[in-house]
């Protein structure tokens, strides 16, 4: 736990969900900025934000709501928190408030009541008091949706004048991380870890979960039987896929490819299989072009247009799973998959693969967890990763 630094909430280039321009472009903030400008329309103050102490009062039934609304890898991984929760409140009754996109990871959650959307009309879940609330996402629209929610006990972050806040001083580190990249670059703690104790809970290595319903386990029979997979005593899947918003959270094509080739070359019995989401649909059919001049039987091509129904059903069906940072690497530990990560722009920290895999990342450059999304540097974080290296990772049989 840790007081926050001078911050100067009413400037009008903070934001209170990310780092300004200035911090962006030169690493300053706030308590030795000379960028502040005074947000003439804030006239209330930034009350002091509360110690607040971990909840006691477990007794009984208990109605707990969680907003959480961010990507759905964000949404997922989010879910190691629930076994925690429900080892505290034994009788609980959780409620979760997230968008559309992400019903596909919670859905089948037997640890999670009801599931809302910021789409439905939440009137009626304003008008009850719930005994604890969370908001993990400093994201204005989270923090519109926890100021409107009554509850006994409050953790996470809420709207302040417009802007958002800490609800309680457990909150204060996530908070800081989130609008200086310079506190961001220097965590050493996992996600799941921060969340805990954002919410005053002990951290005893929970996992995010997905339960494979009988219906998705048919769906990946037949994804299996379509690809022939039952011919090989395994699969190793390689994701291409990092979305679009930082350009090097996803390897190299040169690398991506090269790795498949190792693979498929060194493990005949081993089905390689090459995935990508919809938004790196041009990056995968330059790799699979390339993949696809090496006639080899064991390299499966699942393409992009996967349903996120058939996307997970996939990642069920392999042994062992190379990603970036994405929704895959979220899916495939939820999943209990031996998982190797790259990482490069974002956090490697914050990052956990609970002793069943390894987060990669380069020792060659000094700017890792720049969170820029893009790169005006020839030797890069990406570039310097060795296809050779991460392909002995991947020896278990």
């Amino acid at each position: 736990m840790i007081e926050l630094p001078v911050i100067h909430f009413d400037c009008l280039h903070f934001y209170g969900d990310r780092p300004c321009k200035p911090n962006k472009e030169f690493g300053v903030f706030c308590g030795k900025c000379s960028y502040y400008e005074k947000d003439e329309a804030l006239k209330n103050p930034f009350p002091a934000i509360p110690q607040t102490p971990a909840h006691t009062d477990t007794d009984g039934e208990k109605r707990i709501i969680i907003v959480k609304l961010d990507a759905v890898g964000d949404v997922l991984r989010t879910t190691s928190i629930l076994p925690s929760i429900k080892e505290k409140y034994v009788d609980s009754n959780i409620t979760w408030i997230t968008k559309e996109r992400s019903y596909e990871v919670l859905k089948d959650n037997d640890m999670i009541d009801e599931i809302y959307f910021t789409t439905d009309d939440l009137d009626n879940i304003y008008k009850e008091t719930f005994d604890v609330a969370v908001n993990l996402d400093s994201g204005s629209d989270s923090c519109e949706i926890m100021s409107r929610i009554r509850s006994k006990y409050s953790c996470g972050y809420t709207l302040i004048n417009g802007k958002p806040y800490p609800i309680n001083s457990a909150a204060n580190e996530w908070y800081l991380m989130g609008v200086d990249d310079v506190s961001k670059k220097q965590n050493t703690k996992t996600y799941h870890l921060i969340i805990h104790e954002i919410c005053n809970l002990p951290y005893e290595n929970s996992e995010p979960y997905i339960y494979l319903p009988p219906e998705k386990r048919r769906r990946a029979e037949e994804i299996s039987a379509k690809y022939d997979l039952g011919n090989y005593n395994r699969m190793i899947l390689v994701n291409l896929g990092g979305g679009n918003r930082w350009q090097y959270k996803k390897w190299t094509s040169d690398g991506y490819i090269k790795l498949a080739e190792i693979l498929s070359g060194k493990y005949a019995d081993t089905a390689i299989g090459i995935i990508a989401g919809d938004e790196d649909r041009e990056f995968y059919e330059v790799i699979s072009t390339e993949l696809e001049k090496l006639s080899r039987e064991n390299i499966k091509f699942f393409g992009t247009e996967n349903s996120m129904e058939d996307f997970i059903c996939i990642v069920s069906l392999a042994r062992e799973v190379f990603t970036s940072d994405s929704l895959c690497f979220h899916i495939a530990t939820a999943l209990g998959k031996y998982t190797v990560v790259i990482v490069g722009p974002t956090s490697h920290t914050e990052l956990d693969v609970f002793g069943n895999g390894r987060v990669i990342y380069s020792n060659k450059v000094d700017c890792l967890c720049c969170y820029l999304n893009t790169c005006p540097k020839t030797v890069t974080c990406m570039n310097t990763l060795d296809a050779e290296d991460i392909s002995e990772l991947f020896s278990v049989n």
